[in-house]
């Protein structure tokens, strides 16, 4: 039989969403090798419009390039590559060849990062938009191996194709190259917009507008952010239901469902008097979503009215996975059915984590606290759970994405479990300390 578990629920949430923007020394997380990037800066002719917030386009992108460089930590593989920078003619030959690395892709430290800051600041905009030649550009810079980013800011079109920048950016993904390709557009029209858009949408990446300078720094500090702390779903799939009667009923551990926007999913943990449970869901956008967005959990407990849910809004777009979860109280033995030994929690996931597509949701379940009889002590006929006051034990995981099954700590896997977990990832990349900043967290309790 199902029940609802009543008042309950401590509430815990912790999001993924900021770091300090100290430079630092980049270093991979634990069997990840860190990305190599490139930032490919439009140069053409129309870059020198002025009506960047009041400067023109070419100075808003030396301010945002200059401003990137700063807050890059320091041994991050990046390079810079400009087109249309040097040919000032109408000639298509010449001027759809015109593209040049700035600076090569290698660990940018502080004699990188001011040679690379005054190039940029002797440029000149002058030339054609050879978009499609300096993705492949790009990519040959990046080399063969390991992950790799483009970050490419235009203001128009491409005037050379071929090739056609969309179709390059398809040929790449088709090779099965490690290549993302994330597109900025400063101050662009809807056919650039749907150029761009078509580029990063074929290789997986992301496709952002900026108005002026600020702007412009923010979405390339959120791209590079994004490309130095990757985020690797995981947990052995399962589909929640519609309803709590139809959800699956979830054991101790990480899982791995699929679902959009505005939808929600319900699961079911088993619990015996003496238990309590921590349950959370996180959202893993690999789409482009917008700003604010927010991820709800909530449970109910037997024999207590109303639901507690704990939600959590994010603005930053650069966060990689969204999460929230909440914990209850240990269970009653006046709280389940008479004559039961155990009752069925229900929880829900409401995923507003708007996107065009179903995003993988990863759902972490932990019971903590030893079950007891009805007299009060140890009911030694109950196993153990799998984390006893929210310290973790091993579970094997399958990993989704490579068909393999991996040693994953998924026990007690509230916001305070998982998270965490990628609080180190980040921590092991930028060498700082995680910080909330943009998040609202709500802790609601309704009426029955």
């Amino acid at each position: 039989m199902t029940r609802t578990l009543r008042r309950g629920a401590a509430a815990l949430t912790l999001a993924f969403i900021g770091l300090t923007a100290a430079p630092a020394t980049a270093a991979p997380a634990d069997g990840e090798t860190p990305p190599r990037i490139e930032t490919v800066i439009d140069l053409s002719g129309s870059m020198n419009e002025t009506d960047a917030g009041g400067q023109s386009r070419l100075a808003a992108a030396k301010t945002a390039v200059g401003r990137l460089l700063d807050g890059t930590p320091d041994g991050t593989a990046m390079g810079l590559r400009v087109y249309g920078s040097s040919y000032a003619g109408e000639a298509m030959g010449p001027g759809c060849k015109d593209t040049r690395l700035l600076a090569p892709v290698g660990p940018m430290g502080i004699a990188a990062k001011t040679s690379a800051k005054a190039r940029v600041q002797a440029l000149k905009a002058v030339g054609m938009t050879p978009i499609g030649r300096s993705l492949q550009a790009a990519a040959a810079d990046l080399g063969n191996t390991g992950p790799r980013r483009i970050i490419l800011v235009s203001d128009g079109e491409d005037t050379c194709a071929p090739p056609s920048p969309c179709q390059v950016a398809r040929e790449l993904q088709g090779a099965g190259v490690d290549l993302v390709v994330d597109t900025v557009g400063l101050k662009v029209g809807a056919a650039t917009k749907r150029e761009l858009t078509c580029i990063a949408k074929a290789t997986k990446g992301t496709y952002v507008d900026a108005g002026d300078a600020d702007e412009l720094a923010d979405r390339l500090d959120q791209s590079v952010k994004r490309a130095l702390t990757p985020y690797a779903q995981s947990g052995t799939k399962t589909r929640g239901g519609k309803d709590c009667p139809s959800a699956p009923v979830l054991t101790p551990g990480q899982y791995l469902d699929r679902f959009g926007y505005g939808q929600s999913r319900w699961y079911k943990v088993r619990l015996h008097p003496g238990q309590a449970v921590r349950f959370s869901g996180s959202v893993i956008p690999a789409a482009e979503w917008d700003t604010p967005t927010s991820v709800r959990t909530q449970i109910s407990l037997p024999g207590q009215p109303g639901i507690w849910e704990t939600e959590t809004a994010v603005e930053d777009r650069w966060s990689n996975v969204m999460s929230s979860g909440v914990q209850s109280d240990r269970l009653k033995w006046d709280e389940i059915p008479a004559g039961a030994a155990s009752t069925d929690v229900c929880a829900e996931i409401l995923n507003s984590v708007k996107t065009s597509q179903a995003e993988p949701v990863e759902v972490a379940v932990g019971i903590t606290g030893q079950a007891v009889k009805s007299d009060g002590s140890r009911d030694t006929r109950v196993n153990a759970p799998s984390a006893e006051d929210g310290q973790p034990t091993t579970a094997q995981t399958a990993d989704s994405d490579r068909g393999v099954a991996t040693e994953e700590t998924t026990a007690a896997a509230s916001l305070l479990d998982r998270p965490v977990t990628l609080g180190l990832s980040a921590l092991a990349t930028f060498g700082l300390i995680l910080v909330i900043r943009s998040a609202v967290t709500r802790n609601r309790r309704r009426g029955a």
